[in-house]
């Protein structure tokens, strides 16, 4: 039956491409992920996203569309977070998607991460479009190497402004991100239905006794809580995204990257 339905997929995934002129549809939860599709895939596939890059994944509701749109096209990446995935997972049961999961972790803003996506992605379309597989692995060999002069670029920004070790408070969603670029995160925050009268208290007092330089939010778990932070410290607080198109002109992971670098840059400047 498995070999059945395989057979019945791929049959049904060669007629589509024929229809979109050899074009594989794929559906994404997330610009995270498309924007890797888009790189690896290029002309070979049409990518669409289901969630908005500016808004929170985690307040996401599935909607009737969205199963349509499955239904119709077939493929669906996802992280492996979302909270929605059982139900479309049962909503489509009876039909031809397939649907893969790219589940790694750390932050898709650190290019290793990044690296590590784009292989399985590669492996992904490789193995729903075999024919055009040495051409997804060419483009995952020249996404390896942008990848490395990225991280190149982003390391001697980072040591040419002096931004190793610097004490700063940080959403919790940008950690990673921001050990990665070498600050001194003293403390995190959840999003902002999330934080506490007391937890504030605590937060606010490390600021104070570490010499906190900057407050860091993430956009899509709301910018409440760093704004309050730093009314009540005046200490400077700049907005990051976690996915790529949050801000304008972000529509790749490099923009994002180094949009949310600058961004750092100019708020330590500020508060000097």
């Amino acid at each position: 039956m498995q070999i059945i339905n395989k057979i019945s997929f791929l049959i049904l995934l060669f007629l589509v491409m024929i229809c979109r002129g050899n074009q594989i549809e794929i559906i994404t939860t997330t610009s995270q992920i498309s924007t890797i599709v888009q790189e690896i895939g290029q002309s070979k596939i049409n990518v669409s996203i289901l969630i908005p890059p500016g808004i929170c994944p985690g307040h996401y509701e599935i909607r009737p569309g969205d199963i349509k749109k499955l239904y119709n096209n077939g493929i669906l990446l996802y992280h492996g977070w979302e909270g929605f995935i059982d139900d479309i997972k049962k909503a489509v049961s009876d039909s031809n998607t397939t649907i893969f999961s790219v589940n790694v972790p750390g932050s898709w803003l650190i290019p290793e991460v990044q690296t590590k996506a784009a292989e399985k992605i590669a492996q992904i379309l490789s193995e729903s479009d075999p024919l055009n597989k040495n051409f997804y692995m060419k483009n995952l060999d020249l996404y390896k190497t942008k990848m490395i002069a990225l991280d190149k670029k982003i390391k001697n920004t980072v040591d040419k402004n002096k931004l190793s070790g610097m004490p700063v408070v940080a959403s919790e969603k940008q950690k990673d991100f921001l050990d990665y670029l070498g600050f001194h995160v003293i403390d995190t925050f959840g999003a902002d239905e999330e934080i506490t009268p007391g937890r504030i208290i605590q937060i606010i007092n490390n600021i104070k006794k570490y010499n906190v330089k900057i407050i860091v939010s993430n956009l899509q778990s709301g910018t409440s809580t760093g704004t309050m932070l730093s009314k009540r410290t005046k200490i400077p607080h700049v907005v990051l995204t976690n996915f790529p198109g949050g801000f304008q002109n972000t529509e790749t992971i490099e923009k994002t990257i180094m949009t949310n670098l600058y961004l750092l840059i100019n708020a330590v400047r500020s508060g000097k």
